[in-house]
């Protein structure tokens, strides 16, 4: 947890006096001890401590089930209710943002609303501001960068490869300067517009207002990673180096527009900020418009690893201050988080945990392949709200030693738990419309408190 005043770059954008600081850095003490006196709820009969230490289980969900089954209604709804350590929750048609924002607020959560589909309405987020070291550049050029599914079919990326070296260059040279400087010039904005000045207008010359740039700025800093970056792309024939900016022109499109230019542009938070006070961070993307799925994924793979790096190296016991859960709705289609499969195994010693929601596990795998297998293992509760995939169907059954009809033909509210160290459970769904009444009534009040 920090403690100094002067690690607080942007203090007087988040807190209103030194008192309010001082308030909410009490507040991870009493809210770890009220996450570990909490539950997770997952079915009628169904609640589990969330004390890892007390489980010795990690927090780590699963929960399967088609479409219009309630995983959304019946499962997630109850663990917001429960107002427990800090979420970060997809919500891809923005009514639990809607619903329960206010709810949350009134048990003292800082509340955030992240809309990748309305972008004016949404809190600004930018993904250059964790840059800490050109290790972090190689890496965030790779997560906007990488073609998985070039990787996947174990085709030589060259474009690919090309283009990571082109973004790390431009990347480098804004960090530098904002290193050098002390401002917060390096942005998506800033990297569009440095990768439009590297045209060569002429076939035969390597020439270009962007190689001008990097030439005089080498004369005043002889030992630049970013001109060293940049070489490698500009030694390059017009003809590779032109298909080499194309290609990072591809990647970036999604970003180029006014409003997300201008939600880019800065932070109105820090990952850290949700381990050092109660958040609620609500991930609004289109679940029909695929075209921003590259930005979603960098989001969630920059969380996941920037609050990693904070437990390791700020944390008592390298564990966050309050524990962090992600809730993933339609992680399969939604997600595809880099490194991922590595990333849950070590979740629960940094007291992060993850909810996952999916259709059938066929989804996961077709998403994720061979680490498929790595997911479901490494998440100790799994619930079964029943469905059409056939392979779910017979994997449940043997897990359960009841016969396939019998799984085929789940009532609809039913469903199956599986929690590591027990023996299945079957239960119903727990009925959800007490909390959602109360949540909205609560809200309301706090709505017209405000």
């Amino acid at each position: 947890m920090r403690k100094n005043f002067d690690e607080f770059e942007y203090f007087d954008d988040i807190f209103d006096s030194a008192e309010d600081f001082i308030l909410h850095n009490m507040i991870p003490e009493e809210a770890t001890k009220e996450f570990k006196n909490g539950k997770m709820v997952i079915a009628e009969n169904c609640e589990y401590n969330l004390d890892d230490y007390k489980t010795r289980l990690c927090n780590n969900v699963l929960i399967v089930g088609s479409v219009g089954c309630g995983k959304t209604r019946h499962i997630v709804t109850p663990n917001i209710y429960e107002a427990v350590g800090s979420y970060v929750i997809t919500d891809p048609k923005g009514n639990l943002y809607k619903q329960y924002g206010d709810y949350l607020r009134s048990k003292g959560y800082d509340v955030k609303l992240l809309d990748f589909t309305n972008p004016k309405k949404s809190v600004r987020y930018n993904p250059f501001a964790y840059i800490k070291n050109t290790h972090d550049i190689l890496k965030l050029s790779s997560a906007i960068v990488a073609d998985e599914r070039a990787l996947n079919n174990q085709k030589d990326p060259f474009w690919e490869r090309n283009a990571s070296e082109l973004l790390n260059a431009l990347i480098g040279i804004l960090y530098e300067m904002d290193k050098e400087n002390g401002t917060k010039i390096c942005s998506v904005s800033k990297v569009l517009e440095l990768l439009r000045k590297g045209e060569r207008p002429y076939e035969e010359s390597k020439c270009s207002v962007l190689s001008q740039m990097f030439e005089a700025y080498k004369l005043s800093h002889p030992d630049s990673w970013a001109y060293e970056q940049f070489k490698k792309v500009d030694a390059a024939p017009t003809k590779t180096y032109d298909s080499v900016r194309a290609t990072l022109f591809g990647k970036l499109v999604a970003f180029d527009t006014v409003e997300l230019k201008e939600m880019l542009k800065t932070n109105d938070f820090y990952f850290r900020d949700i381990a050092d006070r109660k958040t609620a961070i609500f991930i609004t993307v289109s679940d029909t418009d695929r075209s921003l799925d590259d930005l979603v994924n960098l989001f969630y793979t920059q969380a996941m690893n920037e609050l990693c790096y904070y437990a390791d190296t700020e944390c008592v016991d390298n564990r966050l201050p309050i524990p962090v859960r992600f809730i993933l709705d339609d992680f399969a289609t939604n997600c595809k988080i880099k490194d991922f499969p590595r990333m849950i195994s070590s979740f629960r010693s940094r007291a992060i945990s993850v909810m996952l929601m999916i259709q059938a596990e066929s989804q996961l795998t077709a998403c994720y392949g061979d680490n498929a297998s790595t997911i479901i293992a490494n998440c100790d509760t799994y619930a079964y709200l029943g469905g059409n995939d056939i392979n779910t169907q017979k994997a449940i059954s043997e897990r359960t030693d009841r016969p396939f009809s019998e799984i085929a033909s789940m009532p609809i509210g039913d469903c199956w738990i599986f929690r590591r160290g027990s023996k299945p459970v079957s239960s119903r769904l727990v009925n959800p419309e007490k909390c959602i009444e109360e949540m909205i009534r609560v809200g309301e009040r706090e709505r017209e408190a405000c």
